[in-house]
């Protein structure tokens, strides 16, 4: 599987709606949270990513809840731009 990493991308910035979801990875414990996942990412933004994570209202970033809510019509991909459905 192609990774961002393949692509040369080292630096992320991870924005998400869920408040909790980005108190809890920023959190000094979270490599201990009680979820697996947030362990998983902390371990992930433990290799050497240099990772922001910052939480933005679902209101303020209409593009990335299309792209969230595509179809199977996409693989995981890179995209240097947004479909061209989603464009207004």
């Amino acid at each position: 599987m192609l990774t961002l990493r393949d692509n040369g991308f080292d630096h992320l910035l991870i924005q998400t709606n869920c408040l909790e979801a980005v108190t809890r990875l920023n959190a000094p414990s979270a490599g201990s949270d009680v979820n697996a996942l947030i362990r998983a990412i902390v371990r992930m933004r433990n290799t050497g990513w240099v990772t922001i994570v910052r939480w933005i209202p679902r209101v303020e970033n209409k593009l990335a809840d299309a792209m969230a809510k595509l179809d199977a019509t996409y693989d995981l991909a890179l995209f240097a731009a947004a479909p061209m459905p989603l464009l207004p």
